[in-house]
Order: structure tokens, then C-alpha cells, then sequence
């Protein structure tokens, strides 16, 4: 850097220029109050830091010249750090910029943020930079990334409780009221039986009105059983339950539906298959209420172990900001694919529509409808 030039005296218009020290730099201010460190190395040591720079590692400026890059280092990353410096120092690369993690004096770890660029350091190659401490980011990062897994962990577990919840629910109502309901419509029957006589009249017609009441009531408990727990699922497996779920929404919206399958039944375990078939109701569930659609296709392939489902109908289209924005019923398809090591994809359809991908790896364990084995 050009001196500054001297202001003129009697022996010339310029005087001699005096040769200027680092400390004499009229910017070292600047550089002694900056908020980021600012070091000068060479030769693998540190031969200038601003006060920032030294206080990050709990030292003075004056303790802190001499030291060692490895030293400063923790040794899992010293590595990658000697890399960097030797690739600006002696290979020409002019900047890099990187994370790194120092020893603090009394022990514990900082995270830095170092931009150092090669300079001239009294006619050799040295680094020069600034580092900022970025600890307090990280830390804050990673607490976020816990209380991330935490909330996936907390809504694995309430769709495995809810779960089985509804399953122990679709037995009662089955076992326990659908038996007793039986047991009124036998001993209604029986009561018809006995009336023949014409003094009988009248209850022989409740008993007729009774009957068809009674079914009807045996009929629901049948149907809010199998919407908490499709007993299909477990006795015939997932691609026969997906395929009435399927028909049983055309019929309701009296919407066409397709149904594709390629590779038979996938091999998937019973919390697998569960979760499949709530992420395809859930997805019928959207087309239903928002897509507007005329038709809807289900496809399913299970290939190399690997399970996939594809939902695409030709409505009006997702509208992303909207799903990014938060709808409950897309993440639960997601939180659900997520719990059992899947993955969900959505998007709109060129022409028109939506496509919902759910794609599963392989899984071992007892298939879905192994179930109706343990019951035999």
C-alpha cells in the first residue's frame, strides 16, 4: 500500500517517505472495532488479530500472536483446514470461505465462519481474512433440527396411537356391539315367531317395523368399523382394500375411477400397509373437497422389494403457495409417509390436475394381512 504523501519543506516539494509500521495504518481503528476477527497468517501461524479475533478464543491480542493454526483447530477438522490453507498459500486458489470448529481456552467448542484470501506478507505468501463467530447460529440450528425431530417423533407416535386406537375401537364396535345387535335381531325373530296369533297383531307389526331397524343399525356398525379399521386391510391385504376404498369413492362423488397394478401384493408390514392406506384416503379425501375432478386414477407397483402409489385426478390443480402456506391433510400424508422411511411427492399436473406420489422401501415384518392368520 502507497504511503501517504509527506507535506512539502525547504529542501524539496516532497519529503521523504518514511518507511510506515502496520500499527501506523490510519484504518487499524476500524479494523480494532470491527465486529468480525481479522487475522493475518503466516507460515502456518498467526501473526496478526485484531482484538475480536482474540477475545472469540478467550485470549489478549498479545497472547494470542504465535499461535498455531493447530492448535486453534480441533483435530477432526484440522485436516480440511490445513487443506484450505495450503490451496490459497501455495496453489494460487485467490479465496475460500468455510465452517470450521476452534478450541476455546476454557474447553469448550466455537463455531467459525473464516474468509481468508493470499496476500504479500514482507515479500512471502501468507492469509489474511476475517472469521465470525457463528456458534450461537449453530447452536440455535441445531436446537431447531431437535425440536424438528421431536415434533416428527411426537407425530409418529400419535398416528401409531391413534391408529391403534381405531383399531381397538372397529373391535369393540364388531366383537362386542355387532354381537349384541345380532343377538336383538335373533330374539326379534323370535318374538315374530310367536305371534301368529290374530291377539297378537300388533306386536307381530312391531316386530316387522323393528327388523329393518335393526338391520340398518348392524349395517352402520359395520361401516363406522371398517372406516376406523378396514378389516379387508387385514385379511386381503392392501391392494384389494386400496381397490374398494377406490370404488367406493367413485360411487359416492360418481366420479370414473381406474386402478392399475403392477407385482401383485407388496411385502410390507402391517404399519406400512396401515399408513399407505391413509395416505390414499387422505388423497381422496383432497379430490374430494377441492380438485373438482372428473376422472381419477390409482396406480400401485411394487417392484425390487420397493412399494409406490400414484393418485393423479384432472381437477383444477394444487395451488403450491397455498400448500406451503400449511394444510393439515398434507402434512399428515407427509408425516405419515416419513414414519415409515417413505417419501411423498405432490405436484400439478401439466395438463391439468394433481399427481400425489407415495414411494416406500422395502420393508421386512409381518404383512398387512398375516393378521387373519394369527386369528385362524
Amino acid at each position: 500500500m502507497a504511503n501517504p504523501a509527506a507535506p512539502a519543506d525547504a529542501t524539496g516539494p516532497q519529503a521523504e517517505r518514511p518507511e510506515i509500521e502496520f500499527h501506523d495504518i490510519p484504518f487499524q481503528g476500524i479494523i480494532e472495532q470491527s465486529l468480525a476477527g481479522v487475522y493475518l497468517v503466516f507460515d502456518e501461524r498467526f501473526q496478526y488479530v485484531n482484538s475480536t479475533f482474540a477475545e472469540m478464543f478467550g485470549y489478549t491480542q498479545k497472547e494470542f500472536v504465535g499461535t498455531s493454526i493447530v492448535d486453534l483447530v480441533l483435530p477432526d477438522f484440522l485436516g480440511e483446514a490445513m487443506k484450505n490453507y495450503r490451496l490459497r498459500v501455495y496453489e494460487g486458489v485467490a479465496s475460500i470461505r468455510y465452517f470450521t470448529r476452534c478450541r476455546h481456552r476454557d474447553g469448550h467448542v466455537v463455531h467459525i465462519e473464516v474468509h481468508g484470501s493470499r496476500v504479500d506478507y514482507r515479500g512471502h505468501p501468507a492469509l489474511a481474512g476475517v472469521v465470525i463467530d457463528v456458534t450461537e447460529r449453530v447452536r440455535r440450528d441445531q436446537d431447531l433440527q431437535r425440536s424438528r425431530r421431536r415434533l416428527r417423533e411426537l407425530a409418529s407416535y400419535l398416528n401409531s396411537a391413534r391408529e391403534e386406537l381405531r383399531s381397538q375401537l372397529a373391535r369393540e364396535l364388531h366383537d362386542v356391539l355387532g354381537g349384541m345387535l345380532s343377538s336383538i335381531k335373533l330374539d326379534v325373530f323370535r318374538i315374530q315367531r310367536r305371534t301368529s296369533d290374530p291377539a297378537l297383531a300388533e306386536i307381530r307389526e312391531i316386530t316387522e317395523e323393528l327388523l329393518p331397524l335393526v338391520q340398518d343399525t348392524i349395517d352402520t356398525v359395520r361401516q363406522i368399523s371398517d372406516e376406523l379399521r378396514p378389516g379387508m386391510l387385514d385379511t386381503l391385504g392392501l391392494v384389494a382394500t386400496i381397490r374398494s376404498e377406490l370404488e367406493a369413492f367413485g360411487r359416492r362423488n360418481e366420479i370414473p375411477v381406474g386402478f392399475t397394478v403392477e407385482g401383485g401384493e407388496p411385502d410390507l408390514s402391517v404399519e406400512t400397509a396401515t399408513q399407505c392406506f391413509r395416505v390414499l384416503q387422505e388423497a381422496l379425501t383432497n379430490i374430494g373437497r377441492h380438485a373438482e375432478a372428473e376422472t381419477v386414477e390409482v396406480r400401485v407397483r411394487s417392484r425390487d422389494g420397493c412399494f409406490e402409489m400414484q393418485v393423479r385426478d384432472d381437477g383444477k390443480g394444487i395451488d403450491r403457495p397455498s400448500m406451503r402456506e400449511g394444510s393439515i391433510g398434507m402434512l399428515s400424508m407427509a408425516e405419515r409417509a416419513r414414519s415409515i422411511g417413505g417419501s411423498l411427492y405432490v405436484h400439478a399436473r401439466a395438463g391439468g390436475g394433481t399427481v400425489v406420489l407415495l414411494a416406500v422401501p422395502g420393508h421386512s415384518g409381518r404383512r398387512s394381512n398375516d393378521r387373519a392368520a394369527d386369528r385362524r
